[in-house]
């Protein structure tokens, strides 16, 4: 009876390592490819049904306008001509597509949502890419 005591201590300290083990083995096993991403975010935010994708972000491409003083004809035809906003700051490297039905009804629940998303998006993407969470039907 009282080894029994002497080792409850340890035993709790034992399957709290295990359950730590669990959790960094998870997240050692998980990177920042897409299919790896999709899957932690299902793990964590839909489960059972897996709706949540990741989909490549729409990037403009920059024409380039010549000079004066390189005196060349310019053929713009049907380009458009896009402002520094829209070629750089603008533009996401992938969007998180979330369906609507995961999107809580108040305010406090989709803030608690989407901070909890961001940060397990953040903690796996690469810190150079930028991203966009869209609520979708």
């Amino acid at each position: 009876m009282w080894l029994q005591v002497l080792i409850t201590p340890i035993r709790e300290l034992y399957n709290n390592f295990l359950k730590y083990r669990k959790q960094v083995n998870y997240k050692l096993s998980h990177n920042s490819q897409v299919c790896y991403l999709q899957k932690v975010l299902n793990d964590a935010f839909d489960n059972e049904l897996r709706r949540i994708y990741i989909e490549n972000g729409v990037f403009l491409k920059a024409l380039y306008v010549y000079t004066p003083e390189e005196e060349l004809p310019v053929y713009i035809g049907t380009e458009y001509i896009y402002s520094d906003e829209d070629l750089i700051g603008g533009q996401d490297d992938f969007i998180v597509n979330v369906p609507i039905d995961l999107k809580p009804s108040s305010t406090i629940a989709l803030e608690g949502i989407l901070s909890d998303m961001k940060g397990l998006i953040n903690e796996y993407k690469l810190a150079s890419k930028t991203y966009s969470i869209t609520w979708i039907e």
